[in-house]
C-alpha cells in the first residue's frame, strides 16, 4: 500500500460475500461511506492518488472486484449481477448503511447497477466515465478498446504470450495512438525493452504475482501491476456478450432516482470507432433516461479520471455533495 495511504489511516482487508473473497482497502470513520469501484484491468489501487484527498470528509472505501488483483477470480462467472450481488453483499456487511457509490469505466456501469438493483444501499453515485450503451454485445465492436480485451483473452490462453507479449505487442503501440484518451505514459524508448523482459522475467519466476517495476513513475507502475493481475476471461466476458446477459443499459438507468454526478473524459472518433468510453450523444441519452438529479461535469484527462485528475475530482466530488447537502432541508 502506497504510505500516503498508511499515514491517512487506511488498512487493507479482505472480504468474503458468500461466494468470493474481494480485496479491499478502508480509510477511517470520519463521515459518510463512500466506495469506489476501479475499471476493468485495474485494481483499488486506481484510487490511490484520490482517497488521501477525500478521507477527511467521508469513510472511504475501495474494493477490488473478482478477476481482478488479490480478490478472486472466477472464469466463466463474470457478468454484471455477478458483480452487483458481489458488491451489494459488501455494501450491506461491510459498509452497514447507505453510501454513495463511485466507479470508473466498467466499474461505472456497475455502480449504476447498484443504483438501480440496491437503492437502500445507495445514496448518490458518481459515474467516472462509464462506457454505458457502448459496452454491451451490440456496441463494443466499434470501439478501440475492443481490440485491448481481445488481446486480453489471448494473454490468458497457453502460448499466448502473456502479459509480456501483450505488453510489447499492443499495450505499447496503442498507447501512442489515444490521443490522450488512455492512462498509460510510455518509458523512454531504451527501457521499453527492458521492460519488457523484466515482465517476462517475473511472469516466470513469480507466476500469479503482480508485475512490480519500481523504475516506472507512480502511475504507471500502478496500470502495470493492475493488468499484470487481470483475468483476461474477465474481458472475454464482454468480448463474447456473457457480461451483459440479462442487463439492459437503458431499463437500469431509467430505476436510478438517486443523484447522480457524471464526469465525462476525453474521447474521439478515429477510423470510425470511438476512441474512449462513450460519447456525447451517449451521455445526453443517459441524462435522459436517469430520473435522478443529474450533474455533468466535462474532464480535461484520459479516461482512468481517478489516476489521472485526482484533484479536480476530488473537488467535484466534495462540491457536489456540498451542493446536495445545502438542498436538503434540516429537521427542527
Amino acid at each position: 500500500m502506497d504510505k500516503r495511504l498508511r499515514r491517512a489511516g487506511f488498512v487493507e482487508k479482505h472480504f468474503h460475500t458468500g461466494d468470493v473473497i474481494l480485496n479491499y482497502v478502508a480509510g477511517p470513520a470520519n463521515g459518510s461511506p463512500l466506495v469506489f469501484l476501479h475499471g476493468q484491468s485495474a485494481t483499488w489501487e486506481e484510487y490511490t492518488f484520490l482517497m488521501p484527498l477525500l478521507c477527511d470528509r467521508f469513510q472511504v472505501f475501495a474494493v477490488t472486484l473478482r478477476g481482478h488483483g488479490n480478490s478472486s477470480w472466477t472464469p466463466g462467472h463474470y457478468t454484471f449481477n455477478r458483480l452487483g450481488a458481489d458488491m451489494t453483499a459488501f455494501l450491506r456487511q461491510v459498509v452497514g448503511q447507505p453510501a454513495i457509490v463511485a466507479g470508473n469505466s466498467s466499474g461505472g456501469v456497475l455502480t449504476a447497477w447498484l443504483a438501480a438493483n440496491a437503492p437502500e444501499w445507495v445514496s448518490a453515485i458518481v459515474l467516472e466515465d462509464p462506457p454505458l450503451f457502448r459496452c454491451d454485445a451490440a456496441n463494443i465492436r466499434g470501439t478501440w478498446v475492443y481490440d485491448t480485451w481481445l488481446a486480453f483473452t489471448r494473454a490468458a490462453v497457453a502460448g499466448g504470450g502473456g502479459f509480456a507479449r501483450l505488453f510489447l505487442e499492443h499495450i505499447v503501440p496503442n498507447v501512442n495512438r489515444s490521443g490522450g484518451v488512455t492512462a498509460a505514459r510510455l518509458p523512454p524508448k531504451p527501457l521499453l525493452a527492458l521492460t519488457g523482459l523484466l515482465i517476462a522475467w517475473q511472469q516466470v519466476f513469480r507466476p500469479g504475482k503482480a508485475v512490480i517495476l519500481p523504475f516506472l513513475p507512480p502511475r504507471s507502475r500502478i496500470m502495470i501491476r493492475g493488468m499484470s493481475q487481470f483475468d483476461g476471461n474477465f474481458a472475454r466476458a464482454f468480448i463474447e456478450g456473457t457480461a451483459g446477459e440479462n442487463f439492459d443499459h437503458a431499463q437500469t438507468l431509467a430505476r436510478i432516482t438517486q443523484p447522480v454526478l457524471f464526469l465525462h473524459a476525453r474521447h474521439h472518433m478515429r477510423d470510425g470507432r470511438l476512441m474512449g468510453a462513450l460519447d456525447d450523444a451517449d451521455a445526453a441519452r443517459a441524462a435522459a433516461l436517469v430520473r435522478g438529479p443529474w450533474t455533468s461535469v466535462r474532464m480535461d484527462c484520459g479516461h482512468a479520471i481517478p489516476l489521472l485528475a485526482p484533484e479536480q475530482e476530488a473537488r467535484e466530488i466534495t462540491d457536489w455533495v456540498q451542493g446536495m447537502s445545502a438542498r436538503t432541508p434540516t429537521r427542527p
